[in-house]
């Protein structure tokens, strides 16, 4: 009978593992992929995260950065993991609309809405239209208006192929009056090097990729992508405000596991994070960094993530995207 009992042990433990449902190790280090480049925004959140989760969970955190196809190589790459609660996904909130312009067989290996689990919400942002001095535009009117006359500065540096920041092209176009073009990078930090060094004329970004180099003028400001002011920047205004319905662009970024991962790890992380964000040294940290942290639960995310897909799905269809 005690040899049965063990080896009935065993079933169960081989069950669950091969269901991905392994049994937790609270020692084991824990990964948060990143799929953009080091420099920008997701990284640094990414980083000073990790740093306060190793104290709170008193175990070890690692960021790996795997760039390219706007973060779905790392969303592929923590579809490939153990779902056993050490391998998450920190990332912009942009990733979440891959199901809507992923609609070729086999380009997508996960489908969001039935493999993916929000855990929780770290900040929020406004994403934002910056120009390099060459444009010779200090506000949106004035660049409009350039853009009209030279096609040349109708080139957008976005973060990713088929991410919001390439089909915020789409709702630019409509408004401007002027067809932009994306000229996609591996993220953030590779755009803002593109327009820092003018080899794009314009780009999209969050102001913590790009805000240090608003004060001396080696980026213009050209308008928020959101319905109100952004606090920490107040003297920005919002492309509403000079006459463009542009507000798409109120963005955060968060912490992703699978549905296979226990139920009971996902509450422990959020739970970290939520501590995390509660601390004034974390807080302080991110404001420096013009960052504004906003915790919110896998559920707040959720129903964030797909109210977003219902409102891109017919945006990424008129742009004719292809994967």
């Amino acid at each position: 009978m005690k040899l049965f009992g063990k080896f009935k042990w065993w079933l169960t433990a081989a069950a669950l593992a091969a269901s991905g449902q392994a049994f937790s190790n609270d020692k084991a280090p824990i990964r948060v992929l990143v799929g953009f480049v080091p420099g920008g925004t997701s990284d640094a959140v990414a980083r000073m995260l990790a740093d306060e989760l190793r104290v709170i969970l008193g175990r070890t955190v690692l960021v790996e950065n795997k760039p390219g196809a706007g973060g779905r190589i790392a969303a592929q790459a923590l579809m490939a993991a153990p779902h056993d609660g050490t391998t998450y996904l920190f990332s912009p909130d942009s990733w979440a609309i891959f199901p809507t312009i992923l609609q070729t067989p086999g380009a997508l290996r996960y489908n969001y809405l039935e493999d993916m689990a929000p855990v929780a919400r770290v900040i929020s942002y406004p994403l934002g239209l910056y120009a390099s001095p060459g444009t010779g535009a200090k506000n949106l009117k004035e660049f409009v208006e350039l853009a009209k006359k030279k096609p040349e500065l109708t080139m957008y540096a976005s973060a990713g192929a088929g991410s919001i920041t390439e089909f915020l092209g789409v709702v630019m176009s409509q408004q401007f009056g002027v067809k932009m073009t994306v000229v996609p990078y591996k993220g953030a930090g590779d755009v803002k090097t593109a327009i820092l060094g003018n080899q794009a004329p314009v780009g999209i970004m969050a102001p913590g990729d790009i805000f240090q180099y608003v004060s001396d003028g080696r980026v213009i400001p050209l308008g928020f992508m959101t319905q109100k002011r952004w606090p920490v920047f107040p003297n920005v205004p919002t492309m509403l405000e000079q006459g463009y319905k542009v507000t798409q662009g109120e963005a955060f970024m968060g912490l992703w596991s699978t549905k296979k991962t226990p139920a009971a790890e996902r509450q422990k992380m959020e739970d970290a994070i939520k501590k995390a964000i509660a601390n004034p040294g974390f807080k302080e940290r991110m404001l420096q960094a013009n960052l504004s942290p906003d915790f919110g639960s896998g559920d707040e995310m959720d129903k964030q993530v797909r109210s977003l897909i219902q409102f891109w799905t017919p945006v990424v269809k008129e742009s004719g995207f292809k994967p």
